[in-house]
This record gives structure tokens, C-alpha cells and sequence, in this order.
């Protein structure tokens, strides 16, 4: 049995840029706390989340806060103005406010740590040197999302802010895109990963592996 309200996985992207041989942006720094998983499952669930927030960083616009569903996990994501795309998968019954919360949290932090000064390199994870103990300590401190909305007072404005919310993520893709062909053709998906995607929902538990 899985234990609810888990903050799971988050990335910075590079909003509007393009990562060679990957279809999406520049991964700036990721973090996971995957310990609930299995420990032969966990590459290949970090694999699928990146994949998955990639896909969906592709059509960022700024301001922008969409959650989408997928499979009892949400995927968050908040296009900050300064030029960085972040996204968080937690669990459904994790707040979406605190998560919110959490992704304009890193993108201050991010900013404050990196003086807004971003790395002219397209590899991923490329500003994890500067930034990857703070992404990590921050992702802890939100583990309990009751103990993250005092340390943050979050901010009341969050609550009325026009959140888009998708049942799938074909829904927030773009019209006529099949996530079974993107995911056949990504270069972040090992062939396990992509073995496992397909297993997994042949099963009908897409993301259950979660």
C-alpha cells in the first residue's frame, strides 16, 4: 500500500529553448525522492517522469499553471516569468496549492541561487552543480505538505489563479499527438522504460507502477 501526499519527482526546464536529440526543452536540474518504489523499478520511473515533463514543458507559456492526470498521480506545472518551466509529479491527494506552492518556491530559489544566470549548455541537469543540494533539501522539506504550508505561508493569490487541469496527457498535448508514439521514438526512455510503459498499461495501470 502506497502512502498518500508524496511529493515525487521535480525538474527545471529552460523555458522555450530545445534540447538536441530530446523532444523538449533543457533540463536545468532534477530531484526525486523515489524511495516508496521498488528498487529495481526506480530508474525506470524517474525515466517515464522525466519523459512525461519534457513532453508537457513543450508548450509552456508564461504564467501558465496546468496539473494533468495521470494514472492517480498529478503532474504539476508553473511557467515562471523569469525563464524557467517547473514541473513536480505528486501523488492525487498530495494539494495541488502546496504544490504550486513548491514550484514557485524553486524558481525563487533557483533564481536567488543562480542570479538568473543560466548555463550555455543544452546537457541535462546542466545547473545541477549550482543548484542540485538546494533542489533536493527543498523537495524534503515539502514531503509533508502540511509542515510546507506554514514554512511557506503560501501565497494566498495561488488559490485564485485560473488552474488548468487535464484528464490525460494527450489533453495537453498537442491535437493528433498519440503519447504511445512519442514515447516509442524518446530518447530519455531506455528500452526497459519503454518496455515497462507498455506492460503497464497493456494492464490497464499506466502509472500504477508508481
Amino acid at each position: 500500500a502506497r502512502a498518500g501526499m508524496r511529493l515525487l519527482f521535480s525538474a527545471l526546464y529552460k523555458t522555450g529553448s530545445s534540447a538536441p536529440g530530446k523532444d523538449g526543452p533543457v533540463l536545468l536540474s532534477s530531484a526525486a525522492e523515489l524511495s516508496s518504489f521498488g528498487y529495481f523499478q526506480r530508474s525506470s520511473v524517474k525515466e517515464m517522469m522525466l519523459f512525461f515533463s519534457r513532453t508537457l514543458s513543450k508548450n509552456a507559456t508564461a504564467g501558465q499553471r496546468t496539473s494533468v492526470k495521470e494514472q492517480g498521480y498529478l503532474c504539476h506545472m508553473y511557467v515562471s516569468p523569469a525563464g524557467v518551466t517547473a514541473i513536480a509529479f505528486a501523488d492525487a491527494e498530495y494539494p495541488a496549492r502546496v504544490a504550486f506552492g513548491y514550484l514557485s518556491k524553486l524558481c525563487e530559489d533557483f533564481i536567488q541561487v543562480t542570479s538568473g544566470n543560466f548555463s550555455a549548455s543544452t546537457d541535462d541537469n546542466c545547473m545541477d552543480g549550482a543548484f542540485q543540494s538546494s533542489h533536493s533539501k527543498l523537495l524534503t522539506q515539502f514531503q509533508d505538505p502540511a509542515q510546507a504550508d506554514q514554512l511557506t505561508r503560501i501565497m494566498a493569490e495561488l488559490e485564485e489563479t485560473k488552474l488548468v487541469l487535464h484528464e490525460t496527457i494527450e489533453a495537453a498535448l498537442e491535437r493528433g499527438q498519440k503519447i504511445d508514439d512519442l514515447v516509442t521514438k524518446s530518447n530519455d526512455l531506455s528500452g526497459s522504460s519503454k518496455m515497462f510503459f507498455k506492460t503497464a498499461k497493456k494492464q490497464n495501470q499506466c502509472c500504477s507502477y508508481m
